[in-house]
């Protein structure tokens, strides 16, 4: 009976001990609570800078932050830097040679150029990879260096005529691009006659030209500043 007691008290001690042991074991296997989740940030909006020669290290300096200089070609994200973007990129025998990378023109170039805004001739209007059509990022900007050592005022001369070639170039594209803008329905046609396109136009052509021969004009200065060997 003695032996029959112990059983009885060690049985009731189990017993006593189950609900604590049921307790625990559920608290272990309930979830954890769960983190609030928090939207991922959209991801960065890069451009592309590329660079002529390729061997060029280029910086960037904007209004807000600045990339140190890293061989190209290398993404910038000009939205953190903040705009306008100052892209500089250098190399042995060429003068440090500076694309500014303004915002893409939105809603359309027309229209930006009749707003008096900047625009950068040898960036892309296409958006950056990824971004929705009404970014302002644009996806590639490309940086000519200038060089500034020749054998000879010939070769000096063409080499400068294929540069300014090259950005007149990109030049007449943006005005046949705005061209295009003017001759959509929707443009206002205030200001138009037989002779004349409207005045929204005349502006955005006004705009681009002073863009134009301004920047043509500070490749002419980089064309005198060259020297011979």
């Amino acid at each position: 009976m003695a032996r029959h007691g112990r059983f009885a008290v060690h049985l009731a001690m189990i017993l006593r001990l189950i609900p604590s042991a049921l307790a625990i074991l559920l608290s272990a296997c309930a979830s954890p609570p769960v983190a609030e989740q928090k939207p991922a940030p959209p991801p960065p909006q890069l451009t592309i800078v590329e660079a002529v020669p390729t061997d060029a290290r280029c910086r960037a300096v904007g209004q807000e932050r600045r990339r140190d200089a890293q061989l190209a070609p290398l993404t910038i994200d000009p939205r953190r830097l903040g705009f306008p973007v100052e892209v500089t990129c250098e190399a042995p025998g060429y003068f440090p040679t500076t694309e500014i990378l303004h915002p893409r023109p939105l809603p359309d170039l027309l229209t930006a150029l009749a707003d008096r805004r900047q625009v950068s001739p040898m960036a892309d209007l296409e958006p950056a990879a990824g971004a929705p059509m009404d970014s302002v990022v644009p996806f590639r900007v490309t940086v000519i260096l200038r060089a500034r050592l020749f054998d000879t005022p010939t070769d000096r001369n063409a080499f400068y005529e294929g540069l300014r070639q090259a950005r007149d170039a990109r030049w007449t594209a943006l005005q046949h691009r705005a061209a295009g803008d003017c001759a959509r329905p929707q443009t206002s046609r205030a200001g138009a006659s037989s002779t004349s396109p409207p005045e929204i136009c005349r502006r955005a052509y006004n705009r681009l030209r002073e863009q134009r021969d301004a920047d043509l004009q500070r490749l002419e200065i980089d064309r005198r500043r060259a020297s011979f060997r």
